[in-house]
């Protein structure tokens, strides 16, 4: 029997000049941060990024429904 390794969605926002505001570049799942971390950094490097950051899908808060 397989055990299943539970996975969160992050999204990722990213900024190529320290002037530019973050944007949101996609998403990514992973079982952790650190997992995360690595796969956006896989999936989203297309830019030389200044910065990217990831938040849990969880700690977004919507404004509108």
């Amino acid at each position: 029997m397989k055990t299943r390794i539970s996975e969160t969605f992050f999204e990722v926002f990213a900024r190529k000049n320290s002037s530019d505001a973050l944007q949101h570049v996609g998403s990514v799942k992973a079982p952790n941060a650190e997992v995360a971390i690595a796969r956006a950094w896989c999936v989203y490097d297309e830019h030389a990024w200044l910065e990217m950051c990831l938040v849990p899908l969880a700690a977004v808060i919507p404004v509108t429904e």
